[in-house]
């Protein structure tokens, strides 16, 4: 009976009337709240901004009430650094003011490729479609007599090598030289005995000849390696067509037992 009695008493529906009244109040406040947070009911229009720079881009997004945020940047040549060339999502659609558009803009510096292995393994019409899927162009074509007819005999930036699997920007120009068969030109064989690589390549390279290069097992750094044999030799009056490969073999220094050759220590002025 005294529970039912405290339901009529003035004091209980004086708080609860006072409870409604806080919930009410708490519930109104976190409903204007959430509507000011998540911007409920406003929306803003995707302003086109493509092919301006993020500076002058800036003032349109603001009075647009969104931000930015640079997603990505992709090589073009033809544009000024910071050239937006892409809006996401797209200009003229409708969105929540205050969200985050994402843009794509421009870069004049090339993205780095790896450079491809041409030299012995592709033709010119395979090492075209390699080189311009890396955005690499081909530059001066040369040719020298070889066996291999249009294939790939070296691979350059000017006139310096390029090895495979080397890092270069984009774009970059790639001189290639390329095998024009062989020649019924006949030449004696360069002495290339007692000669570091370097040298071997450049000798080979003004006679029109190419070579096979074999390393002892010992050689640690191919630019300190000699020549202690060749095939064919300069000192017996073999010749070589222009075009052919001579055999060149490569150790830390020549054996004694070679230099036993009265031939060879004569060629090589050794008493």
């Amino acid at each position: 009976m005294r529970f039912f009695s405290f339901l009529f008493h003035r004091y209980f529906w004086l708080n609860l009337l006072v409870f409604i009244g806080i919930f009410l109040m708490f519930s109104i406040a976190i409903l204007f709240s959430l509507k000011k947070i998540t911007k409920w009911g406003q929306s803003s229009v995707i302003p086109n901004i493509v092919n301006m720079t993020i500076e002058n881009a800036e003032d349109k997004i603001d009075d647009a009430n969104l931000d930015y945020e640079i997603k990505d940047t992709v090589y073009r040549r033809d544009l000024k650094d910071g050239t937006i060339v892409e809006v996401q999502p797209a200009p003229g659609l409708e969105i929540k003011s205050g969200r985050t558009i994402f843009l794509v803009i421009s870069s004049k510096r090339p993205p780095m490729v790896e450079m491809p292995s041409l030299v012995g393994r592709s033709s010119l019409r395979f090492a075209k479609i390699d080189l311009e899927a890396r955005g690499l162009i081909i530059g001066n074509l040369s040719y020298i007599p070889s066996t291999e007819k249009d294939a790939v005999l070296s691979q350059m930036i000017g006139n310096t090598e390029i090895k495979a699997g080397t890092l270069i920007p984009k774009g970059t120009t790639i001189n290639l030289t390329l095998g024009d068969g062989l020649s019924n030109i006949v030449v004696t064989p360069p002495f290339v005995i007692g000669k570091k690589y370097e040298e071997v390549q450049a000798a080979l390279a003004s006679s029109g000849i190419t070579a096979n290069y074999y390393f002892d097992k010992d050689v640690q750094d191919t630019v300190t390696a000699v020549v202690y044999r060749q095939y064919p030799s300069a000192l017996n009056d073999e010749k070589i067509n222009m075009g052919e490969s001579m055999d060149i073999f490569l150790g830390t220094k020549i054996p004694q037992n070679i230099l036993k050759d009265s031939a060879l220590k004569a060629r090589l002025n050794l008493k």
